[in-house]
Formats: structure tokens, sequence, C-alpha cells
């Protein structure tokens, strides 16, 4: 018997839409990753390509994900299920 996930993840291919969602899952678990206290001073914005943008709140923050991010990437892959984080990229946000 097939899983759920070896059904649908064709089928979201097929429609296109397979990267939008994988997106979607991946802003969803962000703020658990980096915790509490990291959260509300960055945020999950894009994926493509493997790549996910990181909006952060400065430099410093930029700095100290970037030192981490092989573990968030780990974490962050394996709370989806798949390799869909190859790295991460940082960018500061307006406040």
């Amino acid at each position: 018997m097939e899983r759920l996930s070896e059904l649908i993840d064709p089928a979201l291919r097929g429609l296109g839409v397979r990267g939008r969602v994988r997106e979607v899952q991946v802003r969803d678990i962000f703020n658990e990753v980096v915790g509490p206290a990291l959260a509300p001073m960055c945020r999950a914005i894009t994926l493509e390509r493997g790549v996910l943008l990181v909006g952060v709140a400065n430099t410093s923050l930029s700095h100290q994900l970037h030192l981490d991010s092989v573990r968030l990437v780990a974490l962050l892959n394996e709370r989806l299920g798949a390799a869909a984080v190859r790295r991460l990229r940082f960018t500061t946000m307006d406040p």
C-alpha cells in the first residue's frame, strides 16, 4: 500500500504547484525551527531551487543564523520529510 504523500506529491508536481506548497510548508515550520527567541526577528520569505530566503531584523542576526545554517537546514528538511531546502540566504527586512 502506498503512502498518501507518494500519491499527492506527483499530483502536485503535475499541476505545477508542488514548489509553492513546499514554500508554504517551510514558512509554516520556520518559526518552530528557529525558536521563540529568534522568530519575532526573522521570517522565511521564499523558497526557490532549494534556496530559502530569510528576512532578518539586522546583520548581526543574519551572521548568527548563517553560523547555524547547517543545523537549521537539517531541521527544516526533517520536519518537511524531504530535502527541499539546500541552503539559506539572508536579507535585512524593513522594521
